[in-house]
């Protein structure tokens, strides 16, 4: 089984890029996992101009970084998911740079890459935040949330197109649940080795805000359980490893991983799949014992 190096909630941080694939060049890992929201946001980019900016952002600005990467170490494979923060326009842009056989776009998908099978999935439970394009409603007979505290927009031709009823427009798509059964579908007794996925897991080491309230998907939680991966890994939650203590949690026999993010330190994770116990994060060190615990909450 190969060496992985993985990284979320990139956020359009060069810096953060070129650490990922410098550890992964150093390393000589095999694989390296961008976990979603991977290009810039508001703050750096008018909204109504973000759609366009943030697949010219992949295009123009990391093509280049995945192919001096490829330069020096052929054999590396760049997987990718969205996340939240990203609109659905790079879902065009990671289709060009899969087709340039620069990475490998995961979401809505089980593929085989470098000897491992793998399943993808960026959508998380609906958020505050404005963007909305991979948002969804966590469990099919749940009510999405009435109103957000922000104006909420979705890509549109024109740029952005701004949600007047964001319950509405919820209720007219799948849940996560339903998005994992079609993953699924067809997958069922396909052994899966890694999934990634922007959100975590509820109620794990993972999923936790200040202040200690889990948030993460009960779909995910429960789609884990049942098929039981070696390794899941996450984003999404910036500080929940600060928050509980550990990057990494156990549910059955299923690796969970969310390394964090931090704007002024990489958050990056090295491990083995052969011997989950071995990861080490650029941070906080070594696979902590508290992170050995299977969940049961």
């Amino acid at each position: 089984m190969p060496r992985l190096v993985f990284v979320a909630d990139l956020h359009g941080s060069l810096e953060v890029y070129r650490a990922a694939g410098t550890l992964a060049l150093d390393e000589e890992a095999d694989l390296l996992v961008l976990g979603g929201d991977l290009c810039p946001g508001a703050k750096r980019v008018p909204l109504r101009l973000l759609p366009a900016a943030q697949s010219e952002f992949l295009l123009a600005e990391i093509a280049p970084l995945l192919r001096e990467w490829k330069r020096r170490r052929p054999t590396l494979q760049v997987l990718a998911i969205p996340g939240n923060n990203d609109f659905r326009t790079v879902l065009a842009a990671l289709a060009a740079l899969e087709r340039d056989g620069l990475l490998w776009d995961l979401h809505q998908r089980v593929v085989e890459v470098g000897g491992v099978t793998w399943a993808g999935l960026a959508f998380v439970p609906p958020t505050p935040f404005p963007i909305k394009d991979f948002e969804r409603r966590d469990l099919a007979a749940e009510e999405p949330p009435a109103a957000n505290p922000f104006e909420s927009v979705i890509a549109s031709p024109a740029g952005v197109h701004t949600l007047e009823n964001v319950r509405e427009h919820l209720a007219g798509l799948p849940s996560i649940e339903e998005e994992l059964e079609a993953l699924d579908r067809g997958q069922a007794n396909r052994r899966l080795t890694v999934a990634v996925m922007h959100g975590p897991p509820f109620g794990t080491a993972c999923d936790l805000l200040q202040g200690g309230r889990h948030v993460g998907s009960r779909a995910v939680r429960a789609w884990i359980e049942r098929r039981q991966p070696r390794i899941t890994l996450h984003g999404h939650i910036h500080e929940s490893p600060l928050v509980s203590g550990a990057f990494a949690d156990r549910l059955g026999a299923t690796w969970v991983v969310n390394p964090g993010a931090d704007p002024r330190t990489p958050h990056l994770v090295l491990l083995e799949l052969t011997d989950p116990f071995r990861m080490r994060h650029s941070r906080f060190g070594d696979l902590e014992a508290g992170a050995e615990r299977t969940d049961n909450s």
